[in-house]
């Protein structure tokens, strides 16, 4: 779903395309539009959507001093905050809403994992009981031609807030709002001179 072409900035130079998780299809199509079958959004986005990465160093004492080394572990990652333009019809906004929603519904305070396990099955299967709830999406960086240069890949993502939405009748720029979302796996892959069809 790409935005209004009215809704955009010329200064922006990150593109996100999120992969609707697998639970939350079965509603989104019911609500917008009976006909449109989505499996992907794209957002614009601002900012720095990069999170820190970092493999931190462990003291090894030998023969009375102390030596550095690499731990070879990743700490988690902390949630990534992406700043996005609503577009008009508040849609990237509100499946983003929905998404949260299904962790704990605002009506019902249950969760879509609960409700699922509820529904006649007696035994859960608690190997990945957020499969469903989980998705990736990938933040393209592009250059002065608008053409993809590299991908942030993010896997294993789920959204963890919703900021206010930024809105003011004398600010005539776009409205924006920042998403958190928490993740298990970035990748980073440069795609220059790469066919952007295969991106």
């Amino acid at each position: 779903m790409n935005q209004a072409i009215l809704n955009k900035t010329r200064n922006d130079k990150f593109l996100m395309i999120l992969d609707i998780p697998n639970y939350l299809k079965k509603t989104y199509d019911k609500i917008l539009n009976e006909n449109y079958k989505a499996d992907k959004i794209q957002f614009t986005t601002y900012g720095s959507p990069i999170p820190t990465v970092s493999v931190p160093s462990i003291d090894v004492p030998f023969d009375n001093q102390v030596y550095k080394a690499s731990s070879l572990s990743r700490p988690t990652y902390q949630p990534l905050n992406v700043k996005f333009f609503i577009d008009n019809g508040y849609k990237n906004y509100w499946i983003l809403w929905k998404w949260l929603n299904l962790f704990n519904d605002a009506k019902t305070s249950s969760s879509a994992v609960h409700m699922e396990d509820m529904r006649g099955n007696k035994k859960p299967k608690l190997e990945n009981p957020m499969r469903n709830l989980t998705s990736r999406f990938n933040i393209y960086a592009l250059d002065e031609y608008n053409k993809k240069t590299v991908a942030f890949r993010y896997n294993h993502v789920f959204p963890v807030s919703l900021s206010e939405i930024n809105f003011s009748h004398q600010d005539p720029s776009e409205i924006s709002c920042t998403a958190s979302f928490a993740f298990n796996q970035m990748d980073v892959e440069l795609l220059k001179n790469v066919d952007e069809e295969n991106c």
